[in-house]
């Protein structure tokens, strides 16, 4: 097709679809029902979440064998910030790792990786607006900090590692215990072939094996109930984001596959998918001090399906764990069915119509902290409401917290939109940050969120210097990928949110990835009336300002 051509085809409106699958029509009318919820309760009126009956935020496996872990040190050097942003930014990715300069994982690494990313770093008390201080002086209610959010800290997902042959530790199922900071083994044999089977594409086996991450739905569900699958895939984006940055640091991209045969890669775990089931591999390449080559007629026998008979099963805390058929029904539709096949089309796009320089607002550049990576996900914490409503947020912060958000997604589907209330040389109004010229857009004609466009009391809008809104189009993207690209979308803007969250935090800012937004109020915020427009949708929405000086916390840090 000639450029002029397609240039005309994407111009024209959507299309209607009368034929469209049932996964795609599950995925946008629950996306439409969550932009709906402070109108209508996605929950019928009788659910409460039981505290008392709250799952444990830290699954553990009785009776499993257990390695304990290296606990994560800044010491030891995890790269900073700038280097990890400046590797995703650059064209280093090409090559393999051995070659782009990163010898591969070692077991000290890999364990503090796992640990700044998923373990347990301090224990942390704040007086904010959250009005919890006083639960939280007590030991039994205390609040444990992790280097990566979770909407209400209750980590809806679960790390499995399957190790090659030839590493310190013997081929099998070996599953995370955040809790402990230890290795559970689950089953013995080499599991890498089946997962690898699972897998698109004839990709070399990885030196390091996979790590699995799966979503347990419950974990969020008993708190949010039918928003939560919204809130739990943001949160694997948002580990997933943690992870890559620290693979970045070390020359390495990481990238994970997000799909593949799920089923396959569930049986291999031995999880029931109605409770729990694979979100996201990652291969892994080792470090090559610590591999070894298997004598012969010792290679180990492949791990049976589930772990076998023996396999220790998780504890469930929780007395009566309920199910919602709606989270079933959007597994389902979202799940990964295999080798993905070519789409037959691709996501509309709005029109190529390169905008005049007059009509850009050039950011100053970008400017990077290089604060150690470690330091940073040990002491990273949301702001709840600590938010300055007097200080300007400088463009130069800005540019820099837009520039790291952006570099989470090599191919993007999701973009970003600012509501600038309170920044230096902005302008109040809505912009389009354009990451290609690293700009601002002028769109729509809102300049300011409404008090009441936030549901909660933790927040107050007005203290906001700039609302981030994290924005794609799901109609054109489910029409042309499948339901499947929900999760894709999803994951990418949690990834976002946390590389924009730790660049605030290594420049003093004060951040709060916000689940409690009127979706709808955002997307008429930050929209034009032009064509397209109408199909734009808020994944997800951050608060960001200068930090409020004065504030009470006590931060007792195990790393």
């Amino acid at each position: 097709m000639a450029e002029s051509d397609a240039a005309r085809a994407t111009s024209l409106p959507p299309a209607p679809h009368p034929t469209r699958p049932a996964g795609v029509v599950t995925v946008l009318a629950h996306l439409a029902a969550v932009r709906d919820r402070p109108r209508r309760a996605l929950d019928d009126a009788d659910f409460t979440p039981d505290w008392s009956d709250r799952p444990s935020p830290h699954t553990a496996h009785p009776g499993a064998e257990e390695f304990p872990l290296p606990t994560a040190c800044p010491a030891d050097g995890a790269g900073s910030l700038a280097d990890a942003l400046a590797y995703a930014l650059t064209d280093a990715r090409s090559g393999t790792a051995a070659e782009r300069g990163d010898p591969g994982l070692t077991l000290r690494s890999f364990a503090g990786a796992l640990h700044l990313t998923a373990g347990i770093l301090s224990r942390r008390w704040q007086i904010d607006w959250n009005g919890d201080a006083a639960r939280r002086a007590r030991l039994p209610t205390a609040a444990w900090g992790r280097g990566t959010p979770s909407g209400g800290a209750n980590h809806p997902w679960e790390l499995y590692w399957v190790p090659a042959p030839g590493l310190p530790l013997a081929p099998g199922l070996l599953h995370y215990a955040s809790g402990r900071h230890t290795l559970e083994r689950l089953a013995t044999g080499d599991a890498t072939p089946a997962i690898r089977a699972a897998l698109p594409g004839r990709t070399p086996p990885p030196t390091g094996g996979y790590l699995i991450c799966t979503l347990r739905p419950w974990k969020t569900a008993f708190k949010y109930g039918n928003f939560a699958y919204h809130v739990a895939t943001h949160d694997i984006g948002a580990f997933l984001g943690s992870w890559n940055l620290l693979r970045r640091a070390a020359g390495d991209p990481a990238t994970a596959v997000l799909d593949f045969d799920e089923r396959a890669v569930d049986r291999v775990l031995g999880l029931d998918p109605g409770e729990e089931s694979a979100y996201a591999v990652l291969p892994l390449a080792w470090h090559p001090d610590e591999r070894r080559t298997p004598l012969p007629g010792t290679t180990p026998p492949p791990a049976p399906e589930g772990g076998g008979p023996g396999r220790p099963r998780p504890r469930e805390q929780s007395r009566s764990p309920r199910s919602f058929p709606l989270l079933e029904a959007l597994r389902h539709a979202t799940t990964g069915g295999g080798p993905p096949t070519t789409p037959t089309a691709t996501p509309r796009t709005p029109p190529s119509q390169p905008s005049p320089p007059s009509a850009l607002l050039r950011l100053p550049p970008a400017v990077i902290p290089g604060a150690d990576l470690a330091a940073l996900l040990s002491r990273r914490r949301s702001a709840v409401g600590r938010l300055d409503p007097c200080t300007p947020l400088t463009a130069e912060d800005l540019a820099a917290v837009l520039r790291s958000a952006a570099a989470a997604g090599e191919r993007p589907l999701v973009r970003l939109r600012v509501i600038a209330q309170r920044i230096e040389g902005v302008r109040p109004g809505s912009y389009a940050y354009r990451p290609e010229q690293h700009a601002l857009l002028r769109t729509g004609s809102v300049s300011r969120l409404a008090p009441h466009d936030y549901a909660l009391d933790n927040y107050a809008v007005a203290h906001a210097a700039a609302v981030i809104a994290f924005t794609w189009r799901p109609a054109p993207v489910l029409d042309a990928l499948g339901a499947h690209a929900y999760r894709s979308a999803h994951a990418e803007a949690g990834a976002a949110a946390q590389h924009l969250h730790l660049a605030a935090q290594a420049l003093g800012l004060a951040c709060g990835l916000v689940l409690g937004t009127d979706l709808r109020a955002v997307d008429h915020a930050v929209t034009d009336p032009a064509d397209w427009e109408d199909e734009l949708r808020t994944s997800l929405c951050a608060f960001l300002a200068p930090r409020l000086p004065g504030t009470a916390t006590l931060d007792d840090r195990l790393v």
